[in-house]
């Protein structure tokens, strides 16, 4: 299923992520999942998700037009993504369908809703 290399890139339809790793899981490839880190590229969100696998690094890669950053949680069948999950919902402002927890970790309750941090557009002049 993976090439064989120490670190691993692969791009996958955003709306499979969570199939995909559940495949991963099920089929004893899955190792760890490190962390997921998330980047605004022009018009689109992209998410990494780093994998420790037998054969080294897995890292998938997904990305979401910023106009409706959507994608499937992972966290109903590998709990330990909720932090990362959460976090990158405060921060780039990526909802996450089916999400176990969706309560902000990062930001303060208080913090304006639909200002991300993270986002290209984000200036600290435009909080209240």
């Amino acid at each position: 299923m993976l090439p064989q290399a120490d670190m691993n890139w692969i791009k996958i339809p955003a709306e499979t992520i969570r199939q995909y790793t559940s495949d991963l899981i099920t089929k004893g490839e899955f190792r760890h999942l490190s962390t997921i880190t998330g980047y605004q590229d022009g018009e689109t969100i992209c998410l990494l998700y780093h994998f420790l696998v037998p054969q080294g690094g897995l890292n998938v890669r997904v990305c979401v037009p910023l106009a409706n950053p959507v994608l499937p949680s992972i966290s109903p069948v590998l709990i330990g993504a909720i932090l990362y999950e959460r976090e990158i919902q405060d921060l780039l402002g990526v909802r996450f369908e089916g999400i176990v927890d969706a309560r902000r970790v990062i930001l303060p309750d208080h913090f304006p809703q639909d200002v991300f941090p993270l986002r290209k557009d984000f200036k600290k002049e435009d909080l209240p």
